[in-house]
């Protein structure tokens, strides 16, 4: 009866460690799609702040009469002076087509009152003095228009943006990494304990508690990673569907990015020796 009772007590310990390894795996799995789900959401907004810091420009008409090679010279020096991104030549012709584009209105090119300009982009507010002094010492610039209220505007943009970003590594990114290595933390103190009495080599017990933990660990993340390249893929033509206008990256702009991220962090959790709190408190026999 006493051996019946050990074999029982046996197979339910047995039993409760099959149940704990698999909801180690299954919490695991779902911290890498949250932690997926986060990363491709500051991907995304890191992709958009890129974009506002890329549209900040003013324009520099010329004089009539301008040669094509005075105007390919200046672009050139434009070109090479700091903060400046590009620099874009639009003729009159054009110009005027857009504007009665934006006026909806039909207007003889007869009547076309523009000049031939340049679209000076540029990378931040700060960089638009020397550029503009530049332009505007040019004999060849009739004048130099910047629009104050529009890159006012792009600096708020950017600022949120910037905090937004900043947001979402501090108060998600972060804390789901944490709890990624807290549940792995747990799974190797639960097994070293099991094994306490078993393996009487504290140290052989120690590589082998995180050793029999790596490769599930491993599988989850991947395994977690591809649901959520499915689960983004089948939320993004969706959101595709209802307007073109929405920002979302598409799959291969951000897998490599978030693929080399997970595997960093296996990378560094099989690197990584890891000093469990439990072990002294098992040790001591308290």
């Amino acid at each position: 009866m006493k051996n019946f009772n050990l074999m029982k007590q046996e197979k339910n310990t047995i039993k409760t460690k099959i149940q704990i390894k698999k909801s180690t795996f299954v919490l695991t799995v779902l911290s890498f799609i949250i932690l997926n789900f986060f990363l491709a959401f500051f991907i995304n907004v890191d992709s958009i702040k890129n974009k506002v810091e890329s549209e900040y420009f003013f324009t520099a008409d010329f004089h009539k009469n301008v040669t094509d090679e005075e105007k390919e010279k200046l672009e050139i020096e434009i070109l090479k002076l700091e903060g400046v991104k590009q620099v874009r030549y639009i003729s009159k012709e054009e110009a005027f087509q857009k504007l009665q584009y934006q006026l909806d209105v039909a207007i003889p090119k007869a009547e076309n009152p523009l000049s031939d300009s340049l679209v000076v982009f540029f990378d931040k507010p700060i960089n638009i003095e020397g550029i503009q002094v530049k332009l505007e010492n040019n004999e060849n610039i009739k004048e130099v228009f910047v629009d104050g209220e529009y890159i006012n505007y792009k600096e708020r943009q950017l600022k949120f943006y910037k905090i937004l970003s900043l947001s979402l590594l501090l108060v998600c990114i972060l804390p789901v990494l944490a709890l990624i290595y807290y549940i792995f933390y747990s799974a190797i103190s639960i097994d070293y304990i099991n094994n306490v009495g078993v393996i009487k080599d504290d140290e052989v017990n120690k590589a082998r508690a995180k050793s029999v933990n790596l490769l599930p660990f491993t599988s989850a993340s991947i395994i977690g990673t591809l649901i959520f390249f499915n689960i983004y893929i089948y939320f993004r033509n969706h959101l595709l569907l209802v307007s073109n206008g929405y920002l979302l990256l598409s799959l291969k702009e951000i897998i490599f990015i978030q693929l080399g991220i997970i595997f960093i962090i296996n990378f560094l959790i099989w690197l990584k020796p890891i000093k469990i709190g439990v072990f002294k408190w098992v040790e001591d026999g308290k």
